[in-house]
């Protein structure tokens, strides 16, 4: 059982964007599910790698399981930019020595299968 004034840092998991999705909407969702951190406040948004510009983004609420907490952001993008490489940057006050974690999605090739 944690303490409840433990801090607990964001474990990410990645889903990238299906065939299906990108060849019938010629678009793709990239989803970041972040798990067992504490406490609840978080912040999550997503830049091209490389790129400056925040880009527009989807998340739910932030949820309890047990005595920690789960988010999940997701980023939809164009057909076009699937073959950019994008980051999930999440702002945890736990996050070592105060620097945002990021999260890569690699780019994804066109026709590949998964």
């Amino acid at each position: 059982d944690k303490s409840s004034d433990a801090d607990i840092s964001p474990k990410p998991t990645i889903f990238l964007p299906s065939v299906a999705e990108t060849n019938l909407h010629k678009a793709g969702t990239y989803l970041c599910l972040l798990e067992n951190f504490f406490p609840d406040v978080i912040k999550v948004y997503w830049k091209e790698k490389g790129g400056d510009r925040i880009l527009e983004s989807q998340q739910g609420d932030t949820m309890k399981i047990k005595d920690t907490y789960m988010k999940m952001s997701w980023l939809t993008v164009t057909e076009e930019s699937l073959d950019k490489e994008h980051r999930c940057i999440v702002k945890h006050e736990n996050n070592k020595g105060g620097v945002d974690q990021e999260i890569l999605f690699p780019a994804m090739k066109k026709g590949m299968c998964i």
